[in-house]
């Protein structure tokens, strides 16, 4: 009896084991519903969110733009028509990752052609569990990143638009980075010697993590990118009370500890990592334009390869110089074609 119910609880595992879903192994995916807001709606959910944002960001003491100048750098009502809005065809996936279900989404240009192969961009969004995960219609910048002719892979972490696990900020959340790059190379409209990481705040902490941690990608954008945990603890205390206690597991019995972990001006002059574009906005509220500058000194100090742009009075967004950012960011991945 006793070697039967062995046996049986061997094979119990073993199914398990079959059942958790392979590192970057797609899924399942389905379309994105058609995307119908009008130029008139759109621009007004536009101002209404840099409204909330600009009033943060008086709060927290640092001026914001005016809302006029916002309006005026939006795309035009013909731009938006012509889809500069809008990424083109869009997919919901879900990946393995640690034996998770992760969600992404997929973006791909318009004019895919059947046995073309493209680069990839592996977009790392901000933001925790579900605030700031990307959407379908997410951003401007997928559809100048599939309009320049790249797949882009949004990946929104463990725990979050239906995925399993939690946000561990920077924690065993990190392999879901390292995973969507697998998942990219095995899309077969993916170029494998051609991808690319893109953070932005958040995000660019989460792919500073994933190049210390081996990311196999030909470079990556940091932008707005939360680089020093640390000292934005001390500049906006909330957030270890409100979030970072609340999401990483090792927080307790060592904050500082975890936070060093997190932390990638705490290793950018010791490993080496891709080439990286720095960005940031001298009016960034959300993570303070020395997180930038820091790395790059770090960077320079090491001898890696990097660039940096400091927008003067920009947003944390880059919202008003969204043009020559998005000008920047795909100059720098076709230099390091391959």
């Amino acid at each position: 009896m006793r070697a039967i119910i062995v046996v049986m609880a061997a094979v119990a595992l073993a199914s398990a084991a079959q059942a958790r879903p392979a590192d970057g192994r797609l899924i399942e995916g389905r379309p994105c519903p058609p995307q119908s807001e009008s130029y008139d709606a759109w621009v007004a959910a536009r101002l209404k969110d840099y409204e909330d944002e600009a009033a943060l960001g008086r709060q927290a003491g640092v001026p914001q733009p005016p809302v006029d100048t916002y309006r005026k750098a939006l795309i035009t009502r013909a731009e938006y028509e012509a889809g500069l809005g809008r990424p083109a065809a869009c997919e919901k996936v879900f990946y393995g990752s640690d034996g998770l279900k992760v969600a992404a989404y997929i973006w791909r240009p318009a004019d895919m052609q059947p046995g073309r192969r493209l680069p990839a961009v592996v977009a790392l969004r901000g933001g925790n569990r579900d605030f700031g995960k990307f959407g379908p219609d997410s951003q401007r910048r997928m559809a100048a990143l599939t309009g320049a002719g790249f797949v882009v892979i949004g990946v929104q972490y463990r725990g979050a638009d239906g995925g399993e696990g939690q946000d561990e900020f920077g924690g065993a959340d990190v392999h879901d980075v390292l995973n969507a790059i697998k998942l990219a190379r095995s899309l077969p409209e993916v170029d494998p010697r051609n991808v690319f990481m893109w953070g932005r705040s958040r995000g660019g902490m989460m792919a500073y993590l994933a190049a210390r941690d081996g990311a196999d990608v030909n470079a990556f954008v940091a932008e707005s990118a939360l680089a020093d945990v640390l000292s934005e603890a001390e500049r906006r205390p909330e957030l270890p009370q409100r979030v970072w206690s609340q999401l990483m597991p090792d927080w307790n019995p060592a904050p500082e500890v975890a936070m060093r972990r997190r932390s990638p001006i705490e290793f950018a002059d010791k490993v080496d990592l891709p080439p990286v574009l720095l960005l940031h906005g001298t009016a960034d509220w959300r993570a303070h334009p020395d997180n930038t500058l820091q790395m790059a000194s770090r960077l320079q100090s090491r001898g890696r390869p990097y660039e940096v742009h400091v927008f003067a009075n920009d947003t944390h967004a880059l919202d008003l110089n969204w043009r020559e950012r998005d000008r920047l960011v795909i100059d720098w991945f076709r230099r390091h074609m391959r």
